[in-house]
């Protein structure tokens, strides 16, 4: 490995920029500088009902899954909803979702083939709000990797997590289409 490539994997903390080693499998996390969380969650992604359909004049429903985030210890909820990678990237308007952007664009995810991302909200089942939180999710259907981040410190989360995703057998209502988790599904 040439001195540029370290130099320049140094000046990115979170995101590796493509290299010519990565054209085949580009869009990677800089797993070295990164230390993924052992702390238990479960991601369920399930096939958005009212994708393609208005709800006002001209107006489309565009997320291809919806999701829920579920962590363990204290126990939390989120909830995700995974656009085309170029429509998600179009909706950063806060200071934290533009650096989220550019990082995840200096990493070459927007030439990722059929790449999904989203942003990332928390969920108070006992008031049912929803409130946006600094992260992101990112699913990649070719690799079968989901990468997400949450940086929630009101909820106690801190946490980054790069995990394999599974396909879901059976499939009907209220049945997710995909899974990814580092846990036993029965203890959250």
């Amino acid at each position: 490995m040439d001195n540029s490539l370290v130099t320049q994997a140094t000046a990115t903390p979170f995101l590796a920029s493509a290299t010519s080693q990565q054209q085949s499998n580009r869009a990677t996390l800089n797993l070295e500088k990164r230390e993924m969380s052992n702390r238990e969650i479960a991601v369920r992604g399930f096939v958005n009902e009212k994708f393609g359909k208005t709800y006002g004049r001209s107006l489309f429903h565009y997320a291809i899954y919806n999701g829920t985030v579920e962590i363990a210890k204290p126990h939390t909820k989120y909830l995700i909803d995974l656009f085309e990678y170029a429509r998600w990237d179009k909706s950063a308007s806060t200071p934290e979702q533009l650096a989220w952007s550019k990082e995840l664009y200096e990493a070459d995810f927007h030439n990722e083939p059929e790449v999904l991302a989203s942003w990332i909200k928390h969920y108070n089942p006992l008031t049912k709000q929803k409130q946006l939180v600094n992260g992101f999710c990112v699913y990649s259907p070719l690799k079968q990797q989901l990468i997400m981040i949450i940086h929630d410190p009101e909820h106690e989360v801190e946490e980054e997590w790069t995990l394999e995703v599974k396909h879901c057998s059976k499939s009907g209502d209220n049945k997710p289409v995909f899974i990814a988790t580092n846990a036993d599904l029965t203890t959250l």
